[in-house]
């Protein structure tokens, strides 16, 4: 196995870490350390990234880490947006929302995410989802008790899930009974560690019936963490890494029926949103009802399912960071949350935001000339190579989120003029230019599908052919 350059993964992970003890102990430049350990993280993943693309499919270890952390097709891409993702946010926010404890608590989040996506040993996986989730378990972001018993869940079921799959790679005789990549193909731990896998990821994604976490955690917490941390997708990588390539027999079986529930899921939460009335709760149900989409296409079985998963995920993070960022500097700058009830005409006041969130929010449901149009014509083929009759959910499920985000954003920003108010600025500079390259990321890579394509059906290619 060839070596990265440098350890740039364990980089990426230190630089937020050490940003974050020192957003704690300076409040006034808790932003300033947030972002520069954002921005180190991201340098540090853009590297990774460039150097398995250089690689094509072989997979890297990272030198002097003993083999805990590799990068590849699969878990590059994730480095890389996930740090990006995180410095926008952290540049995005309403100066309210960098206090010292938010954004060291973001940064905590960031570097144990990171070590997630990059581990080869499954208690450094373990350790680090627990560490992830744990600012919403018992930390600052707590919401109310559904976010902590789901996520709780999921970190209890994942423990169990490891210490089933170690015992019986030890028990078999297997020389390095931690490494993921060793154990791939072996079934260790049989179909009690697969079903609690499958747990996880049902708690962490939000499946039905699991899925009420994610509504409560976006009401009651802070939005823009919470859009960090969903937008993580632990569940579809968790899936993608460990469950597909180590439980191939077990999937093949299962997958049919665990896909039909993702796409039950997807339609469920359409149906929810389009009777919801607060802002947040449609957005939580949208992104819910848009990470079962990808769940599905995982299970699919199909090449151009799993390709459109995998590129749907980037579509969905990017494109719901700027719809949680736009909804959250509107209640900043009118001091309100904001419900379907009324038409407020707030686009007379901010035109610039109201462009941002109508272009995110079509390119969320696939407007054609954005990457979601590519991301969601694979998925729906997919789906339907695999699902004949219930694939059709899908596309249903997509127009359904259209519908509610439509509804959304013309109460919210067209109608008649409001009076009385005064003083409100549109986007500033700061908030201009990320949101600026997050429209020009979703379009241009809309008129360029086949790049994008190109880059994540080489992670397609290897789950397709663990199966």
């Amino acid at each position: 196995m060839a070596d990265l350059s440098f350890p740039l993964i364990t980089a990426a992970i230190g630089i937020p870490a050490v940003a974050a003890v020192a957003a704690f102990t300076n409040n006034a430049c808790a932003r300033l350390a947030g972002v520069a350990g954002a921005a180190g993280a991201s340098l540090c993943a853009l590297e990774v990234f460039r150097e398995v693309s250089a690689a094509g499919s072989a997979r890297l270890a990272e030198p002097w880490s003993l083999g805990l952390f590799t990068a590849d097709n699969l878990n590059a891409t994730f480095l890389l947006l996930y740090s990006l993702l995180t410095l926008a946010i952290l540049i995005l926010a309403p100066r309210r929302d960098t206090s010292a404890k938010i954004t060291g608590t973001t940064l905590l989040v960031l570097s144990a995410t990171l070590t997630a996506y990059g581990a080869d040993n499954l208690i450094v996986l373990a350790a680090a989802w627990i560490l992830s989730a744990l600012p919403f378990i018992a930390g600052p972001f707590i919401g109310s008790w559904r976010p902590r018993a789901g996520l709780a869940a999921s970190c209890i079921a994942l423990v169990g899930a490891i210490a089933l799959i170690v015992n019986a790679a030890q028990a078999g005789g297997d020389t390095q009974p931690f490494s993921i990549a060793s154990l791939a193909g072996h079934n260790y731990g049989g179909q009690a560690a697969f079903a609690l896998l499958i747990v996880v990821i049902a708690c962490r994604k939000g499946i039905f019936p699991a899925h009420a976490w994610l509504e409560d955690a976006a009401e009651a917490g802070p939005v823009l963490p919470v859009c960090l941390f969903i937008n993580g997708h632990f569940g579809a990588f968790l899936l993608a890494r460990v469950v597909i390539p180590d439980f191939p027999l077990s999937a093949q079986g299962t997958f049919p029926i665990l896909s039909d529930l993702a796409l039950f899921t997807a339609v469920y939460a359409a149906i929810r949103a389009v009777a919801e009335t607060r802002a947040r709760r449609i957005l939580a149900l949208l992104v819910l009802s848009q990470s079962a989409c990808i769940l599905a296409g995982l299970e699919s079985a199909t090449q151009e399912g799993v390709t459109g998963a995998l590129v749907h995920c980037v579509v969905v993070a990017v494109a719901t960071t700027g719809l949680f960022s736009v909804l959250r500097l509107m209640e900043v700058r009118f001091n309100r949350s904001f419900t379907t009830e009324h038409y407020l005409g707030l686009s007379e006041y901010t035109p610039r935001l109201a462009v941002f969130f109508v272009v995110c929010g079509l390119a969320l449901v696939g407007l054609p000339g954005t990457l979601g149009f590519c991301s969601e014509d694979l998925l729906i083929h997919g789906t339907l190579i695999s699902h004949p009759q219930v694939g059709l959910l899908l596309p249903v499920a997509t127009a359904m989120n259209a519908v509610s985000l439509f509804r959304l954003f013309s109460r919210m920003f067209t109608g008649t003029q409001r009076t009385g108010i005064q003083g409100v600025t549109d986007a500033v500079p700061r908030e201009r230019w990320v949101l600026a390259a997050i429209v020009f990321f979703i379009v241009a890579a809309g008129m360029m599908p086949n790049v994008a394509v190109a880059l994540r059906a080489n992670a397609a290619h290897e789950i397709s052919l663990v199966r």
